[in-house]
């Protein structure tokens, strides 16, 4: 697990009265460096937090999956990312989160860069990987996870990902990609593993039908 986040609790104390007073509790995070959003995003994903998960997205966050020619079978933006994890904004249907209780996370970092904003010009309009005014941290790494519901009915998931971070206006460090790296033999022209985190996003319209 890659664990680098620096968390602040204050608690005040309160007397112990006939009426006891709810403990107040404030938890101040920090996302300044990569290795702390990094680090949020797992314990995030861990705790099934989907208030937290919700502040680690840029506003032009952006995910996608491809096959192993670099075809893009799978892609979305904000809003469906927050849409599979937290559920619907109205309520009426469950997110990721609420499906699967028993929900395990773990990062392990292979490689971190940079992607200097001069490297990475727009090449046309609306090009994702443009970034001309910006330097990018990025992260490699093997994602496992695994995600089961009460009746042990789930994923597991063990691929490699790519995060992209960019810093916002508060100098707060968001993740605005992240790519799936594909797992198919092309030489054989197969899927080595069956789910990949985009497969259970195409799954989600029929999960949240089962789990009505």
């Amino acid at each position: 697990m890659y664990y680098w986040t620096v968390v602040t609790v204050v608690v005040v104390a309160v007397c112990s009265c006939e009426q006891s007073a709810p403990v107040a509790v404030e938890v101040r995070r920090d996302d300044s460096t990569p290795e702390q959003l990094i680090d949020n995003l797992a314990q995030a994903m861990q705790n099934r937090d989907k208030t937290l998960y919700k502040t680690l997205l840029d506003e032009d966050f952006w995910f996608s999956e491809a096959d192993c020619l670099g075809n893009i079978v799978f892609e979305n933006d904000l809003a469906t990312e927050l849409t599979f994890i937290a559920g619907s904004h109205d309520g009426s249907s469950k997110g990721l989160f609420d499906i699967f209780l028993d929900f395990h996370y773990d990062f392990e970092l292979i490689r971190h860069s940079q992607e200097l904003g001069a490297e990475f010009p727009e090449t046309y309009e609306g090009d994702l990987d443009g970034h001309p005014d910006e330097d990018w941290e990025v992260f490699y790494g093997r994602v496992q996870m695994e995600m089961f519901d009460e009746n042990g009915y789930g994923y597991r998931v063990d691929q490699f990902m790519t995060f992209k971070l960019q810093q916002d206006a508060k100098k707060n460090w968001r993740i605005v990609r992240w790519i799936d790296d594909p797992l198919f033999d092309c030489t054989a022209g197969k899927i080595l593993v069956e789910s990949t985190w985009g497969s259970i996003k195409r799954d989600f319209p029929l999960l949240v039908t089962r789990y009505k």
